[in-house]
């Protein structure tokens, strides 16, 4: 009981610090945060979109593109119980957040322990771009919990092996493809990953993928009434070997990661990385620790941080953080793995140097990030609001 107070506790807490002026930073809202948010809150009110399609599967917002219904669904969800409003939107965001908290602490129950899940909370929370993603009403963030989700199936597979997990594992990862549309280019690999887990047994593979492949049978399906929807606008050549490989080798680039994070001012302060770099000693710690103990659910989630982005590789932009949120779940374990490796005086330094680095971050993003980029938000909140209540 102790132990879900506790998780309750940083939940609390959690939604205090990135709730923290929601409303005014970024200073103004882009257009995929219009199409969400009105698009949600006719659902809430008369169950159609701005097209006056009924439920649909897809929305296509006029001014912005295709949305995913995970994103709309749980905004007009929120919307229902709270009310349309610009806090309430962006929210959303927060949710997904604490939902993978939720996950997480069982993850680290059946795997590790209860202190690894205090400190890997921590880490995750200390995240850069889960603070700048908790405040935009946007798809991208939609897919930790369902990352936590298929890890934690997985475990309790390993220690209960009922193959209902690995059902649920692979209905995790194919409703994930429904949450952000970078997704469909990580899930088949993720996918891949695991039945390579399962070291070609049939039973396994059988279970996971009646869970998973049904999604993606839906997604062809869902391509010929939403023509758009499940690809988005790409319809890009097909890559070089050697452009391929730059993108994604790109991802790995130690600068972008840890000090200047996404190349738009949306998605990046441009005074920190995407994730801390204080953590990084943790992280490289961590993947040593891996590698020398080879415990296979480590080693796959340290095959799917590295290996779950390459088909960005036939992606021409690089350098887009924001499109690379299902990374966090594997960071956030490696990074705490690491931390337990090393003598504990180390680590305590180690926290006190991330938790330093952190607030740099927050004080920057909280006071000084919003007029440096003024200019590059043509559309102001104030705009929105008075848009947003005409709509109603």
């Amino acid at each position: 009981m102790k132990k879900i107070l506790v998780v309750i506790l940083f939940c609390f807490l959690s939604f205090l610090l990135l709730f923290y002026k929601i409303g005014t930073v970024p200073p103004g809202i882009n257009g995929d945060e219009v199409g969400i948010g009105h698009n949600a809150y006719l659902i809430s009110k008369n169950l159609t979109d701005e097209n006056n399609n009924f439920l649909p599967l897809f929305v296509f917002a006029k001014d912005s593109d295709w949305k995913q219904p995970v994103t709309v669904y749980t905004t007009a969800l929120i919307f229902r119980i709270f009310g349309p409003s610009l806090p309430a939107l962006r929210a959303t965001s927060i949710l997904f957040v604490l939902a993978s908290i939720v996950i997480f602490y069982f993850l680290a129950k059946e795997t590790f322990n209860f202190k690894f899940f205090i400190v890997g909370t921590l880490i995750l929370l200390t995240v850069p771009i889960i603070m700048i993603q908790s405040h935009l009403a946007l798809e991208n963030i939609a897919v930790l919990p369902f990352i936590f989700f298929w890890l934690l199936m997985l475990a309790r597979y390993e220690g209960l092996k009922k193959p209902v997990y690995l059902f649920l594992g692979g209905v995790a990862l194919g409703v994930s493809v429904y949450s952000y549309l970078g997704m469909r280019l990580i899930i088949p690999v993720l996918s891949l990953i695991t039945l390579i887990h399962f070291r070609r047994n049939l039973k396994k593979s059988i279970h996971f993928l009646l869970g998973v492949l049904p999604f993606f049978a839906l997604l062809y399906v869902a391509n010929f009434y939403y023509p758009g929807a499940v690809v988005g606008h790409y319809n890009a050549p097909f890559p070089s070997i050697n452009e391929f490989l730059l993108r994604y080798l790109s991802v790995f680039d130690i600068s972008f990661l840890f000090l200047k994070g996404d190349i738009t001012s949306y998605h990046s302060t441009g005074k920190a990385g995407m994730f801390l770099i204080a953590s990084l000693p943790i992280f490289i710690i961590g993947i040593g620790k891996i590698l020398k103990e080879k415990k296979p659910f480590e080693m796959l989630i340290l095959w799917s941080f590295f290996l779950s982005p390459i088909l960005f590789g036939l992606v021409p932009e690089i350098y887009r953080a924001s499109r690379l949120l299902a990374l966090i779940p594997f960071y956030t374990i490696i990074s705490t793995i690491g931390f337990f490796a090393v003598p504990k005086k180390i680590g305590i330094v180690i926290l006190i140097l991330m938790a330093a680095n952190y607030l740099f971050f927050a004080r920057d993003y909280w006071y000084d990030y919003s007029t440096r980029v003024k200019g590059r938000f043509p559309l102001t909140i104030e705009h929105y609001n008075e848009d947003f209540t005409k709509k109603q």
